[in-house]
């Protein structure tokens, strides 16, 4: 058996956000989403895995799985119920969650915003309201007051093209669910700005602070020079990295490859989609949700995920590469990163692969901050709910129990060692 050898400051761990997996969050904009009488979502959250309420339980998993690490987010709507209006007892709860995890040595790494917004900004235009940023700020500010100082890895904001791409730009999958270049673009730029404006905030209360935005990255064919996919790959990717040009850390997010379509027709029509401004204000939103995030070509003999994906550990040490060329200098920490299986054993394979690329990668540029695995539970996957399980740990939505796989085990080793044996 061959042993590959990690740094020992190499973070492994896991993550988890809050409204996929704590339950009782009925006041923001997924809740509204997801119970709409027209909703595209599977099932409502409701419950999720009670995560909230089973703190304990779960750190003592982590504990006893040897996980070192662990990304959680904070729940704005918890926090900030009302506009202007802090709730003490849901930020004591997230303070006294980090203070539990540092006493027993599991590093905590926070992120302030994933997907969820709180339901009096989604009524005053969520992202796309002017004062945006502001909100935000003022949010974090008043988390950054009370968190212990003893946190280095914050995230300010989870994968902004996505859920910007999707709420603003497309019809069927994020809230608000708007199909608009004018206000995906606007939603967009304030987003950036909050991270911009949250950045500053953070180390103004943490001197220590590394502060970072997660971004999904997607494994993209090279060779292709389709004028849409480019277009698709600077609206998803390329503009929020640029944001992150003061960042001390990218966050990497990569679970596939997107190959767009080989199809002559399909790329004159591009040109019709992206050149005729009727065609590109009402028919290129329609268009572009087909390929975007989710989708692309995928064949009856691709091997893919439960996602839909296509199977692509590759993927990672792709992006690791991508960050490399555009930011020389600067430190990448895998924020999330995994696979939808009912098959424990091809998770296992699919993260062995990923982590012999990332050590090959770390020996040769000694850059990565850690890898941290999708998900510890299994949760609610958004808009297709509780059967995509990405979780090293099941959950039994009767009683809530927990179940760890054997992968669970088998990367909690991995955690407590820095070894990956193969």
């Amino acid at each position: 058996m061959n042993e590959l050898k990690f740094p020992d400051k190499f973070l492994f761990g896991t993550a988890v956000a809050s409204y996929q997996v704590e339950g009782g969050i009925y006041n923001n904009d997924w809740t509204i989403w997801e119970n709409k009488n027209n909703s595209v979502c599977v099932e409502p959250c409701n419950e999720a895995c009670k995560h909230y309420e089973m703190l304990d339980q779960d750190i003592e998993l982590l504990l006893n799985l040897g996980i070192k690490a662990f990304r959680f987010s904070i729940e704005w709507s918890r926090v900030e119920p009302n506009e202007g209006s802090f709730d003490n007892d849901a930020i004591n709860h997230y303070v006294e969650k980090a203070q539990k995890l540092i006493s027993n040595d599991i590093t905590p790494i926070i992120t302030f915003h994933h997907f969820t917004t709180p339901e009096w900004l989604f009524k005053k235009g969520s992202w796309l309201n002017a004062n945006a940023d502001m909100h935000f700020n003022n949010y974090v500010d008043k988390l950054m007051q009370l968190l212990p100082k003893e946190i280095v890895y914050f995230n300010t904001i989870n994968e902004p093209g996505i859920f910007a791409f999707f709420g603003y730009f497309s019809t069927n999958k994020f809230p608000p669910g708007i199909a608009s270049e004018t206000k995906f673009i606007k939603a967009s730029e304030n987003i950036m700005s909050a991270h911009k404006k949250a950045l500053k905030t953070i180390k103004k209360y943490n001197q220590n602070a590394k502060v970072g935005m997660t971004h999904a990255l997607q494994e993209w064919e090279d060779d292709d020079n389709n004028k849409l996919k480019e277009y698709l790959k600077y609206h998803l990717e390329d503009k929020f990295l640029d944001a992150s040009v003061d960042d001390d850390f990218i966050g990497l997010q990569t679970y596939t490859i997107v190959r767009y379509p080989k199809s002559i027709l399909l790329k004159l029509f591009n040109s019709l989609l992206l050149n005729v401004g009727f065609i590109r204000k009402y028919i290129l939103p329609r268009i572009i949700q087909i390929f975007a995030g989710r989708n692309g070509a995928i064949t009856a003999e691709t091997r893919t995920t439960k996602m839909g994906y296509e199977y692509r550990p590759e993927a990672v040490l792709y992006n690791l590469n991508r960050l490399k060329k555009i930011f020389p200098s600067k430190e990448v920490f895998i924020t999330e990163n995994g696979i939808a299986t009912d098959n424990d054993n091809e998770r296992i394979e699919f993260v062995t692969t990923v982590l012999k690329d990332v050590h090959k990668f770390q020996d040769e540029h000694k850059n990565v901050i850690g890898y941290l695995y999708w998900s510890l539970l299994d949760n609610f996957e958004w808009d297709l709910g509780y059967k995509m399980n990405f979780g090293l740990v099941e959950v039994d939505k009767n009683d809530y129990s927990r179940k760890p796989h054997k992968s669970a085990y088998w990367f909690g080793n991995i955690s407590k060692t820095n070894n990956l044996s193969n």
